[in-house]
């Protein structure tokens, strides 16, 4: 039997909202680090800004995503498309989605590289 990893029910979607981390009890610290990461997009040299994730979007992607990652995409997309060159971090697309926890944007940016719709995000 054949098994695909790359699948939305091998992912823990639950951890994609703020509901996700209700349990957890999670101090400025952890979510100001959470919130930090930051996204290059239309950059063809990597590493030029240290602590960065030079990340592409394949605009092309056509497979299914969730709800939640279907955002991020299009907001992805949109960062890509619409400017010549664009930086954000993970804490301004959590506000862009409307969720509390940046833990959430992160796990859909993680779901998205791992289902192939991104790709230079670091795990």
């Amino acid at each position: 039997m054949y098994a695909a990893k790359n699948h939305l029910e091998n992912l823990d979607l639950y951890l994609e909202h703020d509901a996700g981390y209700e349990d957890l009890d999670l101090d400025a610290e952890i979510l100001d680090a959470a919130s930090a990461p930051k996204l290059v997009f239309n950059h063809t040299t990597e590493g030029v800004l240290e602590g960065c994730h030079y990340v592409t979007v394949d605009t092309d992607y056509c497979l299914n995503l969730s709800p939640g990652q279907q955002k991020l995409y299009e907001i992805l997309v949109s960062l890509q498309e619409g400017a010549v060159y664009s930086v954000t971090t993970v804490g301004k697309l959590a506000k862009a989605m409307g969720l509390e926890n940046p833990m959430a944007a992160g796990k859909r940016l993680e779901h998205l590289q791992t289902l192939g719709a991104i790709s230079g995000f670091k795990l």
